[in-house]
């Protein structure tokens, strides 16, 4: 580790603190990981870069990567970038994370600026780890609301391809690939360079060649641009302001790397839905529970109907409001809405033709809907309902008024066999009711767009149907 705490909390840097000042505090016992709170020793750097040990055993925080040169180098090096480019932040080694039970190589905490509020953890990777393992530490950071930027040791995971004409070419390894799936990007830093290279863009190619008299075809996976690396300190920050989202690029590969950071808002947007639909389903049945106890059973019933008709509409509240609060929000919707249904119920009961029709083109459960419950404002839902749709009802009304001697004659007919008839006037025409009476027939006329169409139809089945004569033509 590259720092230590003293018992009053002192932070002490293993390369850049008195020597002699740290010896005697680790003699006294006095120099403890800022994690465990175990004492710790002091190694000088005689052959690897200073840094502090613990004296006999790991820390109790895991997955806490051993102590190489390359690893120290790259925590200073990165350490050294943010606390330049973030001169206003907390920007600290090796922090441990309760949330997560894990340390950090470098923490970084905004506390003013364009990234107020925002943590960072930022993981330089040398040694191998299974892809496994960083998923299982990558989702802990984030249900800690902290993101983390992973950055792998070029001279350990950036490898390429020996085949002849093909150097180029990447062998790309399980953990890089599995980081490149899920984030979108991959970072590797060159230690002895100083560079960030960024990971964005992969084509694949293909050469097919003959052994053995087979013909065997090889991929090659190729980062395209080929130089994509830029020195540390030129590498700044883009967020995207909607998810607070930050990616690590620099000026010249920016207008290049569109299509990827247009992919990874996408998966951005995909996770937040499903976020937000689990949330909604975790939160709706205590919702519709709550119905029970402040409506009688019927009534209850209803309230649950508004609820499960408007989920999409009222999620937001169903997510965020209490039972209480969301309850005094829509009570008198509510309300209205279970006074709908039970108007409504009295309505497909009546002989009015006015009725039969309303209660035929308007679906029973769209009286709970907020669409019909916002236009339908001080109306009642007959009232509402013969408004909406009064030009329909004026042709109904005229088709019943007016012919309505003929479609009682139609109604002592068989129903099957008038059925065939009238399909061959208009399909329309046709009645699904088991025992149609005279209001059916005259209701099959809505399609109608006027009067004088009304009238041409029902001539038509006079003529055709009821004073058709089929031996009209006989003979004797």
């Amino acid at each position: 580790m590259l720092r230590c705490i003293t018992e009053d909390q002192e932070t002490l840097y293993a390369s850049r603190s008195n020597k002699e000042y740290i010896q005697q505090l680790v003699d006294e016992g006095k120099a403890l990981c800022p994690n465990c709170l175990q004492k710790v020793i002091h190694k000088p750097g005689r052959t690897k870069r200073a840094h502090f040990a613990h004296y006999d055993s790991d820390c109790v925080v895991t997955n806490h990567e051993p102590e190489t040169d390359s690893h120290i180098k790259g925590k200073q090096l990165l350490y050294k970038w943010l606390k330049n480019k973030f001169p206003n932040a907390y920007v600290e080694y090796e922090v441990y994370i309760p949330e997560t039970k894990q340390i950090a190589d470098v923490f970084i905490k905004h506390k003013e600026g364009d990234y107020t509020g925002l943590t960072w953890a930022f993981e330089f990777q040398h040694s191998n780890l299974s892809p496994r393992d960083w998923e299982e530490r990558h989702n802990l950071y984030k249900l800690a609301g902290i993101q983390d930027f992973w950055i792998l040791d070029k001279a350990k995971y950036l490898k390429f391809s020996t085949a002849k004409g093909h150097t180029d070419a990447r062998k790309r390894n399980e953990l890089e690939k599995t980081i490149y799936q899920e984030v979108g990007l991959c970072y590797f830093l060159d230690l002895e360079k100083e560079e960030l290279i960024i990971d964005f863009n992969f084509v694949t190619k293909s050469e097919h060649n003959v052994f053995n008299r087979k013909q065997v075809t090889t991929y090659y996976t190729y980062h395209e641009p080929q130089n994509h690396a830029s020195k540390v300190d030129k590498i700044r920050v883009r967020m995207n302001d909607e998810f607070k989202y930050c990616v690590l690029l620099y000026d010249e590969i920016e207008e290049g790397m569109t299509d990827r950071l247009r992919g990874i808002l996408g998966k951005l947007q995909r996770e937040k839905e499903i976020q937000l639909e689990e949330e909604l389903q975790l939160r709706l049945p205590a919702k519709k529970d709550y119905c029970e106890t402040i409506y009688k059973e019927d009534e209850a019933a209803m309230a649950r109907s508004f609820i499960e008709e408007n989920e999409r509409k009222l999620a937001d509240d169903i997510r965020n409001l209490s039972n209480d609060e969301f309850f005094a929000k829509y009570q008198k919707l509510i309300e209205k809405a279970i006074t709908n249904r039970q108007s409504f119920k009295v309505l497909e009961n009546s002989e009015d033709i006015r009725h039969k029709y309303i209660t035929r083109e308007f679906f029973s459960w769209h009286v709970y809907k907020m669409s019909v419950l916002e236009s339908q404002s001080s109306l009642s839902i007959e009232e509402y309902l013969l408004e909406k749709y009064k030009d329909k009802i004026s042709l109904i009304e005229y088709a019943y008024n007016t012919y309505k001697d003929i479609f009682e004659k139609l109604a002592s007919r068989n129903t099957e066999l008038l059925n065939r008839d009238l399909r061959k006037i208009k399909p329309f025409l046709q009645t699904y009711e088991k025992n149609p009476n005279a209001m059916d027939y005259a209701l099959e006329y809505r399609s109608c767009k006027s009067t004088e169409e009304i009238d041409n139809y029902v001539n038509q089945v006079v003529e055709q149907i009821i004073n058709y004569d089929p031996f009209a033509d006989w003979e004797w």
